[in-house]
């Protein structure tokens, strides 16, 4: 199977486009996730059967540096379902400062008949994309992490997992010295 590409969206690009020329980055904040399966259009405003929307968890992003970037978002709802289409998100430039900024559909993931993953409800998913920014004016987008920034994230998984490992090294240490007070005897 050949590589998806995103199918940036006239809408998303517009936004950009907007926001270039009055001094501002695009600013990618969000991904989604739907279970339709379908060729993207660049007129698409949404995803066809949207699932679940989370913040940018991390991104390895230098600012500016190279030709693409790569954002990751952590999906863990309840619910369960064939992941088919993924959407990337901007966020409409705010020049007025009130309100929330509205969230605008750059780019698509998704081809016909094709499965890109699933969903359980007891299974975290957290999926990297890189998106090539070779089609987009040069410097014109950033990318805006969530409260969830997966560098001050310690699932609870995680945290249990070190717990059994280091009790596991004590009880190491503990055999060894317990060897070498047998051998010193």
């Amino acid at each position: 199977m050949s590589a998806l590409t995103l199918q940036f969206t006239q809408a998303g690009l517009d936004a950009l486009m907007t926001a270039t020329q009055r001094g501002f980055k695009g600013k990618i904040s969000h991904m989604a996730f739907g279970d339709s399966a379908y060729t993207p259009d660049k007129t698409q405003t949404a995803l066809k059967g949207e699932k679940e929307r989370v913040a940018i968890a991390d991104t390895d992003y230098s600012d500016g540096e190279g030709s693409s970037l790569k954002i990751a978002g952590k999906f863990d709802a309840p619910i369960e379902y064939a992941i088919r289409e993924i959407g990337v998100f901007i966020e409409s430039p705010n020049y007025s400062g009130e309100g929330e900024p509205e969230l605008i559909l750059l780019g698509v993931y998704s081809k016909p008949d094709t499965t890109l993953g699933y969903r359980t409800p007891d299974v975290k998913v957290l999926q990297w994309l890189t998106l090539s920014l070779a089609q987009l004016p040069s410097q014109s987008v950033e990318v805006k992490v969530g409260v969830d920034n997966l560098n001050l994230i310690v699932d609870r998984e995680l945290a249990d997992m070190t717990l059994v490992q280091l009790n596991t090294m004590a009880r190491q240490i503990e055999q060894e010295l317990r060897l070498v007070a047998l051998e010193q005897a």
